[in-house]
């Protein structure tokens, strides 16, 4: 491999094979190497158009998804340097680098605010619409032309572009192949091998996990917005992940939502350490993540032992590896099958790697790069020898196995002149239950360097003098802790991607006495109250503790479904919707948010909700929410996954087409119209109808073609089965008919709840999606409840967010006649005409506002209703 172009022809090999999947958070999004390869060539033909010539330059500024892969890859065919952005910069930089590199376009994606950037630009969004070409001819490359500039934090802490070329980014690859080439054969059978690519794109460590061993290996990358823990496992179970890529940040988040969630048996005996054995004693947790997971490939930062101890005790493995943006990127890596705990493993071929007398790491090879963008062009890291200073302290065995120690500038002298590793006192503090993370820095006080402690308590009522002295107890006299203060915020300071602590931050902060033990009450109010503040269309300023999240900011259950997915992508944590709904006030938000971050149960916090949330009032709960498809209460959501099993399909089309569906057409002398718009159209697609009766659904069953038939999915008002969603206060025949009806709906109409109300909304949402990735087609009614009248009511905004987050054309339909035959009125059906006019399918999917995509669900019903007869 001399240049990165030598992967395109690879991509036509692996043909139909799966090459990336995307959740966007309700529906998974798949790409074959063959339409992978030939939407890179539609983007090649738009660069083409656009007059890109080779050394161009292109800001990439977005979240992982397909569109930046097909975007990297485009560039590279056409020899356009590609300026990767993390999607977590600020404008402000990004309009710095922008001037810096002098790019021709911006492609940027829905996580960012591309306004300001002054320069043609493209969303992820437009993409879609630029086509396939799997003809397109590359432009002639060398491995000394430049691939990307990257940009990375140098000494001075100012940002600085890193030029990568082909052969840089090939030689750190020649490591990896060789060795996937020798295993190919035992992993065919595993194949798709699928990597969960936690880090971002705009990262090489994400770059290399997310665009390049993927395709070396022949499996997939997945990508997911959702970052919180719960919803990371229940990704790697949906997508059938076999590797999770990520930084030691997210694994112990991950560590505490399986602790949480799940009671786990004591560690096996050295009998029983086997890893069968350990499958099988912790079954329920890989049931959880899955029975095709693995384990973890980590980087960024260093893993806790005691972490890394931790999964391996489950039976998963940790790929631990070491590497920088300057060494393409990677340095040292484990080996899969022969991997050392605690170790960042051997150095990969082609680089040489040595401790300077300090014990710093350094690093010598074609893959470090030694040029950097603006006055110079050198890098300042790297000396005339070649040598790149890492600024890492480490150490190596006899073997050659890399040990990561901590960061030079990090390290604490005291003032005996001895060195500690703050890495060293961390880990005796982490190992204490009550604390949630501790941060040690070096604190000068009274002349000398001190070794404090700043830390995160799980619970606020322990005593920190205790915890530090039973810490001390582990330490040698001179790493002990002198010093030490309580965090006033929810968290530390972090790098947005990698989650590394902003030491230096810290460190400011202790010194300028801004950090006290009086201060532990206080929130990460600021973070919380620009999310708030984003959401309800504010400014941050006018968030207050007593504000009202419905009443006063104006939620509505959309807004409130969107707020709680962006909460758990900032807080890193799984939050409880039912919960969620529940909460009132920004005050509440708060102090429920800061509860479970540090541990709690959620459904058992120990800060009151105001009385009149239990009784539904004025105040808040679910009353005042706006509702998704109309009013109801919150309960807990079951989905019926069953229904959809092979043997309960067939019963039910069988059950179908020889008994209820004739009946009906007889009793109801049925007549279709627009039957000819399903033709050439291929599933799936949303049907949205008007409801005047509950035999809405078989009589559309029966109006539909077969093809269509089968595929129907349709929604029905979860608080109609109250009785067996909400048991309580029901008596046993109640409860008896309630679960009955339930079955009767899902199992011979193919039916599934959606909740009119905050709570459980989500999930419904997901599942709905899921519904939709199956090939099947959802049937909603938007007015959200039976007609009174028989007159069309207004919908609902549900339909619209449908539309637009499911991306999925709409097909109206308008019945009418079943008003008379059996409305909301009567207690027995009777005989009589139905029609049934369905309409041409809408595209919705370049829609924002999703009111404004439920009112033109709403006009086409309404045009199909006035229309004349045929």
């Amino acid at each position: 491999m001399t240049t990165l172009l030598d992967l395109l022809p690879e991509m036509r090999r692996l043909g139909d094979r799966e090459a990336v999947r995307s959740f966007d958070g309700l529906r998974t999004h798949k790409l074959s190497y063959r339409r992978l390869h030939a939407r890179i060539g539609g983007f090649v033909r738009e660069l083409d158009r656009r007059g890109f010539q080779k050394g161009d330059r292109l800001l990439l500024w977005g979240e992982n998804r397909p569109e930046w892969v097909i975007a990297f890859y485009g560039c590279l065919a056409r020899g356009v340097e590609v300026v990767p952005v993390d999607f977590h910069t600020s404008d402000r930089l990004v309009r710095r680098v922008q001037q810096e590199v002098g790019a021709r376009l911006l492609v940027f994606g829905q996580a960012v605010d591309p306004e300001g950037i002054e320069i043609e630009r493209l969303s992820f969004e437009e993409m879609e619409a630029l086509g396939e070409d799997d003809a397109f001819q590359v432009s002639a490359v060398s491995p000394d032309d430049v691939v990307e500039i990257v940009y990375t934090s140098g000494t001075t802490g100012e940002p600085k572009g890193v030029v990568h070329r082909h052969r840089n980014i090939c030689a750190n690859l020649r490591h990896f192949k060789p060795e996937i080439d020798r295993y190919k054969k035992v992993i065919r059978p595993l194949q798709p091998i699928r990597i969960l690519d936690l880090l971002p794109l705009s990262h090489m460590f994400g770059q290399s996990l997310g665009l390049f061993i993927p395709l070396l290996v022949g499996g997939a990358a997945v990508f997911t917005r959702d970052l919180g823990a719960g919803a990371i496992i229940e990704a790697v179970r949906r997508e059938r992940v076999s590797f999770l890529a990520s930084v030691p940040r997210l694994l112990q988040n991950l560590q505490n939502e399986v602790t949480r969630r799940f009671d786990l048996p004591p560690a096996p005996s050295q009998k029983e350490s086997g890893l069968l054995r350990r499958w099988w004693r912790y079954r329920g947790v890989h049931a959880a993540f899955g029975w095709k997971f693995w384990g973890f490939v980590v980087g960024g930062a260093q893993v806790d032992p005691d972490l890394e101890a931790f999964w391996s005790r489950l039976g998963l493995l940790v790929v631990q590896g070491y590497g920088l943006t300057e060494t393409s990127p990677v340095v040292a890596v484990n080996h899969p099958f022969r991997a050392r705990r605690g170790t960042l493993g051997k150095a990969v071929r082609g680089l040489e790697v040595r401790l300077a007398p300090d014990g710093e790491i350094l690093v010598r090879g074609e893959s470090v790069v030694s040029e950097v963008l603006g006055p110079g062009g050198k890098a300042e890291r790297v000396s005339e020898d070649g040598w790149f200073h890492t600024g890492d302290i480490g150490e190596m065995d006899e073997e050659g196995r890399l040990y990561y120690r901590g960061r030079k500038k990090d390290v604490i002298v005291t003032s005996s002149g001895l060195n500690v590793h703050p890495q060293d006192v961390e880990a005796a503090l982490n190992r204490l239950p009550e604390v949630r993370e501790g941060v040690v820095i070096g604190l000068r006080r009274n002349g000398e360097e001190q070794v404090h402690a700043a830390l995160l308590l799980r619970d606020p009522s322990a005593d920190p003098e205790r915890l530090i002295q039973q810490a001390n107890q582990d330490l040698e006299p001179h790493q002990r802790i002198r010093t030490w203060s309580l965090w006033p915020d929810d968290d530390f300071p972090r790098t947005p991607s990698t989650l590394k602590v902003r030491r230096r931050e810290v460190a400011d902060r202790l010194a300028t006495g801004r950090s006290q033990a009086a201060d532990t009450q206080k929130g990460g109010a600021a973070s919380l109250e620009d999310i708030l503040a984003r959401t309800a269309g504010r400014a941050a300023s006018d968030i207050k503790e007593d504000h009202r999240l419905v009443k006063d900011l104006g939620l509505s259950s959309l807004e409130r479904v969107d707020l709680l997915s962006e909460l758990e992508g900032r807080y890193q944590i799984e939050l409880d919707e039912e919960t969620f709904t529940r909460i009132a006030t920004v005050g509440e938000l708060k102090a429920w948010l800061g509860q479970t971050a540090n541990g709690k149960r959620q459904t058992d916090l120990t800060h009151p909700l105001t009385p009149s949330l239990s009784a539904r009032g004025e105040g808040g709960g679910t009353q005042g929410l706006s509702p998704l498809l109309g009013e109801g209460e919150v309960s807990r959501l079951n989905l019926p996954r069953w229904a959809w099993s092979l043997p309960i399909r067939w019963a039910r089309l069988a059950a179908l087409q020889a008994v209820l569906l004739p009946a009906f057409r007889r009793f109801t002398r049925l007549s279709v119209e627009g039957v000819e718009h399903l033709e050439g159209i291929q599933p799936p697609l949303l049907f949205a109808a008007n409801h005047t009766s509950h035999f809405d659904t078989p009589v559309l069953l029966a109006a539909l073609p077969f093809r269509w038939r089968r595929r129907l999915a349709p929604a029905m008002m979860q608080e109609y089965f109250r009785a067996h969603f909400q048991p309580e206060g029901f008596s046993l025949r109640q409860r008896l008919w309630g679960a009955i009806q339930y079955l009767i709906a899902c199992g011979l109409f193919s039916g599934y709840p959606l909740p009119r109300e905050m709570g459980g909304v989500r999930r419904a949402l997901q599942y709905t999606g899921e519904l939709i990735d199956r090939g099947l087609c959802p049937l909603v009614y938007p007015e959200g409840r039976r007609s009174p009248d028989g007159r069309l009511g207004a919908f609902r905004p549900g339909v619209g967010l449908m539309a637009v987050r499911l991306r999925v054309p709409v097909v109206p339909v308008h019945i009418s006649g079943l008003f008379e035959v059996f409305s909301i009125h009567h207690r027995w059906p009777r005989p009589g005409r139905v029609r049934v006019r369905i309409g041409p399918p809408l595209d919705l999917r370049d829609v924002q506002d999703y009111q404004e995509a439920a009112r033109g669900v709403e006009e086409a019903v309404r045009a199909l209703a006035l229309a004349p007869a045929r």
